[in-house]
Formats: structure tokens, sequence, C-alpha cells
């Protein structure tokens, strides 16, 4: 059995370490990731994101499902349900949506299976 210490990591949500988040289609947002346990090439993991205001997300579809956890801020999906500070959130595979900040907002975010861009209009 691995030791504890030789199993555990912490993530905080200081600035050093968070990179732009590359998304299809939308190349200039202000949208920063902090990887935790993500693994790209499996779509499953979690992160820390960074939206700042005015952003968006590209829209999407999930493969597996989606949790985030909203700790600050404001977030609402394309279907105009907003989501505030204190909201955690659970999205099951095969959903789309795509979601924007007016003020910004911080979220932990968790993926079950990796997610597919997909054109707007298709939502």
């Amino acid at each position: 059995m691995a030791q504890l210490q030789n199993a555990r990591t912490v993530v905080r949500f200081e600035d050093i370490g968070f990179t732009r988040m590359e998304m299809e289609g939308l190349p200039d947002e202000q949208v920063c990731w902090k990887n935790v346990s993500f693994d790209e090439a499996t779509g499953q993991g979690s992160y820390l994101m960074k939206m700042a205001p005015g952003t968006r997300s590209n829209p999407h579809t999930h493969t597996g499902a989606e949790e985030f956890f909203v700790l600050e801020g404001d977030l609402t999906d394309n279907d105009g349900f907003s989501y505030r500070s204190g909201d955690f959130v659970s999205l099951t595979a095969g959903s789309s949506h795509f979601s924007y900040t007016k003020t910004s907002c911080l979220l932990e975010v968790t993926h079950r299976g990796a997610t597919k861009s997909i054109v707007e209009g298709a939502l």
C-alpha cells in the first residue's frame, strides 16, 4: 500500500501554475486552468478553472459525466440557467452546453470522459 504522502496531490487557486485553456474556436477567451488529476488522453480527472469577466467556454458534448463546484462568482449555461457560488452541478454523459460568466468565476471541474467540441447551432 502506498504511503499517504506519496499518494496526495494538493493544488491551490494561487495564480502560479495556471495556463490558458485551449478552446476550439475561442482562442482569445480569458479562461485558465490548473491541472490536478486530469488526463487529456482519457478525458478523466479534475482541474481548477478561472474565467475572467465576460468570458465563455466553447460549445461541447460530454461523453462522460461532468461535475463542477462553483467556488466564487457566477456562471450561466447557454439555456439561461444560472449557477452561483456554492452550487455543485452534475451533468450527465451526452449533455451538451457552453457556459459564460458576467463577473468571473472560480470552479473545480471533474470529467468522467472526454468532451467533443460542437457548433453552437447544434445546441
